[in-house]
């Protein structure tokens, strides 16, 4: 997994003319609309064959479906120490995401994370 989501984000860094994508299809489940959202689905759009995005907390496994990579992403709110989403939490549990790459970023990574005990998680890891 760890080598799969090196080559894809390495694949994604490196500068290509923008006619040339990657062979495979993201899902983008984040906040939607934000401009940190619509960056990441702009860049995604410009180097994968497809791209989808779908709000987070409305995430549900059939979305998967003709997939190859699902990106789980969103925003947090900081007030003090206490760390909030600026939406729903997504609600799939590890279950739902065996055996499909998923890719874990931002505060929304974070928190699956840690909902799911993970070792990348910010409090179980």
């Amino acid at each position: 997994m760890i080598a799969l989501l090196s080559l894809v984000l390495g694949a994604l860094s490196f500068q290509e003319p923008a006619s040339e994508r990657l062979p495979f299809s993201v899902l983008y489940a984040g906040n939607p609309g934000t401009p940190y959202s619509a960056a990441w689905e702009k860049f995604l759009g410009e180097h994968a064959t497809k791209v989808k995005f779908v709000g987070g907390s409305g995430l549900k496994r059939e979305d998967l479906a003709g997939f190859d990579l699902l990106v789980i992403d969103g925003e947090v709110t900081v007030r003090g120490e206490q760390l909030s989403l600026k939406s729903e939490k997504v609600k799939l549990v590890l279950d739902d995401l065996q055996g499909f790459p998923v890719v874990l970023m931002g505060g929304q990574g974070g928190f699956v994370s840690d909902d799911l005990h993970l070792k990348t998680s910010w409090h179980a890891g």
